[in-house]
Formats: structure tokens, sequence, C-alpha cells
């Protein structure tokens, strides 16, 4: 899958997939997510270890900030084509959101929720994979953080 990535000004990024004729050619109209144009990331990546993700199925636009009820912290959300259609149930639109909850800011590697998705394996049209852990990154102690390359210890 081709894609780009673009850095917004206030800190966003962007991955945004570039649409090919290969890539369309295993395109199915009932499936959401190859309907989708681009994933917004609204943290640092390499701050997570990894995020949970719902899927509305009743967005009012296809592009918009979608936003979570309760206790949550939101970290991303994907962005439709201009022609994604609505779900004839809903009558919305089918996006993915991408987030923790509170609950969930002291928990590493060591103890991925089910459900949890590496935020770096998700890719637009991509559902992502369970984060992977190397022996390096299983040895840092719960309730700490993924460390940031070049960040001060």
């Amino acid at each position: 899958m081709n894609c780009r990535a673009i850095v917004h000004r206030d800190g966003r990024l962007e991955i945004v997939r570039v649409l090919t004729e290969e890539g369309l050619t295993n395109w199915s109209d009932a499936n959401p997510l190859d309907f989708e144009l681009s994933i917004v990331w609204l943290h640092n990546l390499e701050t997570l270890d990894f995020v949970r993700v719902h899927h509305v199925r009743n967005a009012q636009s296809r592009r918009g900030k979608l936003y979570l009820p309760g206790n949550h912290i939101l970290l991303g959300y994907s962005k439709l084509t201009a022609n994604a259609p609505q779900n004839p149930e809903t009558r919305g639109y089918e996006r993915r959101v991408f987030y923790l909850r509170d609950s969930d800011q002291h928990l590493n590697l060591n103890a991925v929720p089910e459900g949890g998705l590496d935020p770096r394996s998700i890719f637009p049209g991509v559902a992502g994979d369970r984060p992977q852990a190397d022996s390096e990154q299983l040895g840092y102690l719960r309730g700490s953080r993924r460390p940031v390359e070049g960040a001060a210890v």
C-alpha cells in the first residue's frame, strides 16, 4: 500500500492512502475499511505501546473529528473517501476511532489488553496487528512507557 505522511501545523500526523490501480483491484464495496482515505493521529505514535479501536457506525461526517463519550483519551480517527456510502441501518458513516481508557495509562507491552493494536501497524484500509514486543521492550517496568528515541532520561 502506498501512503504519505502529512504533519500538520498543530502537530497532528495524517497518514494518507495514495490510491493506485493496483490497490483498487482488491477494493470491496462491502468492506468499510476500503473507504478510508487517511488516519489522523493526535498523539506521537512513538509514545504509544497500543491503542484500542472503536468502529463508529453512525458518524455524521466522512472527515470530521470523532469523539467518544466517557473517560477516554482520543488518539486518532479515520477519514473517508468522498464516495464512502452511509450505513443503511444507521444512516451514518462507518469510521474508526482510536483511543485509550483512562485506566490504560499504567499499562504497557507487559499488559496489552484484549483487542489492543500496535498503532504503527494501522493504515487507511488496514485493521492493524497486535503489538509484538521484543525482549528489550518487555524489559521495561510495568507502569513505564515505551522509551522514546532521543528523549532525555
